[in-house]
């Protein structure tokens, strides 16, 4: 772990009232790559069950983004600018994690794979989605809370 990029981030994911409501947890970085974590409750749940999609798509879009912030240009706001979500399997387990990385980085666009797993008491995983996207270093302030 990169404790420079964990220190630095940290701080303003704490700050995201999304990310605190939903419960996303970082738990690795680098450079080019973040890892994530959801323990799932009951408001992540859709009517059957399973994790809702909306939960795992959140997962793959906020990784992915915090994994382009740390090869994004200084200075710069990383925004999505397109997320395609491959759901595989529906996911039952007590927690999520998710995988992002970063394969290519341009001036402006970063280009991103993701992978969501479900995690299981025992220790197995289960793979519930793969993710692509494309987000944008962008020079945009950061807007307060309403």
């Amino acid at each position: 772990m990169n404790q420079d990029l964990f220190n630095y981030m940290q701080p303003r994911l704490k700050e995201n009232q999304f990310i605190q409501f939903i419960g996303l947890s970082l738990d690795d970085i680098e450079a080019g790559f973040a890892e994530m974590h959801i323990d799932i409750e009951n408001h992540h749940m859709q009517h059957t069950g399973f994790t809702h999609g909306g939960v795992t798509a959140t997962i793959c879009d906020v990784v992915t983004g915090i994994s382009a912030y740390t090869t994004a240009p200084k200075g710069l706001n990383v925004v999505t600018v397109d997320l395609k979500v491959s759901y595989v399997n529906p996911s039952t387990a007590p927690r999520i994690k998710a995988i992002g990385k970063v394969k290519k980085s341009g001036k402006s666009l970063i280009f991103c794979e993701g992978e969501v797993y479900d995690v299981f008491a025992n220790g197995d995983e289960k793979l519930v989605a793969t993710c692509v996207s494309i987000m944008a270093a962008v020079d945009i302030p950061t807007v307060s809370a309403k």
